[in-house]
């Protein structure tokens, strides 16, 4: 019996060091290929709980918007990180490029743009965040979703409908402690579903594991999407406001040939046909056919295939400064149309803007947006007349 009782305990201290060794070389693997992917050990920025998206970090500052009391339209821009700007410069971002594009022209309503995208965030968390901002702030003329990218990514992680940032950590922590007999030792419960270990089964199902172009799980994921974009739609229009998808442009999705000297100068990372950008491409062309003909849907996967030097950062999806500006260029000829079409809604009450000073360090002529002048009210004008 003895003999037994020391082999169990061998037996039991091994396997503790075998996980606690895995959890350790998962560890390096995720922290060394953000930092190669992105030039930092952590993936994203610091976030703060929200009970209606989950986290957020907050509204990014825009700059060269008009100065209180001057604005006749508001557009709230969502999107992941792509539009957040994957930049240290607030002034550099998508929503930053289109006010100065925008506020430029003297013939254009003079327009706040203010950039709600967060890292992290597809469709269902975007939607999310626009019920909380309509349930708590004024409606703006205009709502765009900057999208793609994040969904198909998701997607391919975790195969469900529903599949968001964090998905399988929140749901296996939530339901795990009736589902099984480990959920009741809810710190290890815990733990096991946030463990970097879990992250790398996710990351190999994501790079790994081939997605079947006619499974049952991807339909329902494409409906599960075009349903909510219809959804967004109908509640904007309920507001008083246009919505926008604008597909957003990856290097891993386009279809137009692009220069061969740019493309030998693009250092993409896993550039070369791989399970990782098949399943990629895969979820987002199937998204791009269910809702290509909805009105609502612009798809700006090619914008940028005529360029002469590289506009994509390494990881194919985030852009470089010109290729954000570009980006803010075709967006503002599309707002452009749809203003002289008669689709946006005009200004109202725009006589009652309350005047605000923008905030220190601010250039002049410029306002820049912070989290909590939005959050608080202190800066309604801002959001809409």
């Amino acid at each position: 019996m003895k003999r037994i009782f020391q082999g169990l305990f061998l037996l039991l201290k091994w396997l503790i060091l075998a996980i606690v060794l895995v959890e350790v070389a998962s560890f390096l693997a995720i922290s060394l290929s953000n930092y190669w992917i992105y030039g930092q050990i952590r993936d994203g920025e610091q976030v703060h709980y929200d009970p209606y998206a989950l986290f957020l970090e907050g509204v990014r500052p825009t700059y060269n918007n008009p100065p209180s009391g001057k604005s006749m339209l508001t557009v709230w821009l969502f999107g992941g990180s792509a539009m957040r700007g994957a930049t240290d410069y607030d002034d550099r971002t998508i929503p930053s490029f289109l006010a100065q594009i925008w506020n430029q022209d003297e013939h254009l309503l003079p327009a706040t743009m203010v950039n709600l995208g967060e890292d992290g965030f597809n469709s269902i968390l975007e939607t999310k965040y626009l019920q909380k901002l309509l349930i708590e702030k004024t409606p703006p003329n205009v709502i765009i979703f900057f999208d793609g990218a994040n969904d198909s990514a998701y997607f391919a992680q975790h195969r469900s409908p529903y599949a968001h940032h964090g998905y399988e950590r929140l749901r296996g922590m939530i339901e795990d402690y009736h589902r099984s007999l480990f959920g009741l030792l809810k710190p290890l419960n815990s733990a096991m579903w946030s463990s970097f270990t879990h992250e790398i089964y996710d990351k190999m199902r994501q790079g790994v594991i081939r997605i079947d172009p006619g499974s049952e799980v991807l339909h329902e994921f494409v409906n599960s999407c075009e349903k909510r974009y219809d959804y967004v739609e109908k509640v904007a229009t309920s507001f008083g406001a246009k919505f926008l998808l604008i597909w957003q442009p990856c290097w891993w999705a386009e279809t137009i040939p692009v220069a061969p000297e740019v493309r030998a100068r693009e250092t993409v990372i896993m550039s070369k046909k791989s399970a990782l950008r098949d399943n990629f491409v895969l979820v987002y062309n199937s998204l791009v056919s269910r809702l290509q003909d909805k009105p609502y849907f612009i798809n700006f996967r090619n914008v940028l295939c005529s360029r002469t030097a590289p506009e994509y950062q390494p990881d194919g999806i985030h852009l470089q400064d010109l290729g954000r500006k570009i980006v803010a260029q075709r967006l503002g000829q599309v707002l452009k149309e749809r203003l002289l079409a008669g689709e946006i809604p005009g200004p109202h009450r725009a006589e009652r803007q309350s005047q605000v000073c923008p905030p220190k360090g601010t250039r002049k002529g410029a306002v820049a947006l912070t989290y909590g002048e939005l959050s608080t009210g202190s800066n309604k004008s801002l959001l809409h007349p």
